[in-house]
């Protein structure tokens, strides 16, 4: 397998899920307006132009988070990065994972770190945290992970969450959210996939 990543971007995620899950994948820097290592485009994997991007062994060119870290959820064993498919804690997952990516990724934080958003559109943006921090917060008070164990809803929150500086949003104002972005970072998969990434942040 390959992913295609952009360091500390969204698909920090599926790093630390192929990380927690022990699966062997070739790790492929993006960067943007280049061409890839091999000479193509990166539209040829992901038409978008969006990280992460997962060339599977079989030959699937696979793009879009949610749909990369099920993929890789369930190559790992069972239990490890999701519930138990048909659960009602799978399909919890697959709320929160859509959660981070609809309300969270593209509806708070994607107007917050472009320049190219106007001010309305950064303060419609703000007007959304309100709620959907609460929500969260009142979530994960009293417990460890969205959906029962650790899975790549939780890894994708967390490389979400660690936008918060870079995006003025004041994680410090939700206790709950703060802490476990802490006691998240500390999971060994966590830190391997943030120790890895940083030189390359820097670099870039």
């Amino acid at each position: 397998m390959k992913l295609y990543f952009i360091p500390f971007a969204c698909s920090l995620a599926a790093r630390i899920a192929l990380i927690e899950a022990e699966l062997d994948c070739d790790f492929v820097m993006v960067m943007p307006g280049s061409k890839l290592p091999d000479g193509r485009p990166f539209a040829a994997v992901s038409p978008m132009g969006y990280v992460p991007a997962l060339e599977t062994r079989g030959g699937l060119a696979l793009s879009e988070g949610p749909a990369v870290l099920t993929y890789i959820a369930d190559l790992a064993a069972e239990g490890v990065l999701a519930p138990p498919p048909y659960s009602d804690e799978r399909y919890q997952m697959m709320r929160w994972l859509n959660f981070v990516s609809t309300e969270l990724h593209k509806g708070v934080f994607a107007p917050l770190m472009t320049t190219r958003s106007s001010d309305g559109a950064r303060a419609w943006a703000r007007s959304l945290i309100e709620q959907r921090f609460a929500l969260l917060s009142d979530h994960l008070a009293g417990q460890d992970y969205l959906a029962g164990s650790f899975s790549v809803a939780d890894a994708y929150l967390l490389a979400v969450l660690n936008w918060c500086e870079h995006a003025g949003v004041a994680i410090g104002d939700w206790p709950v959210l703060a802490a476990w972005r802490e006691k998240t970072r500390a999971r060994p998969s966590v830190a391997q996939a943030m120790r890895e990434e940083m030189p390359l942040r820097h670099a870039a």
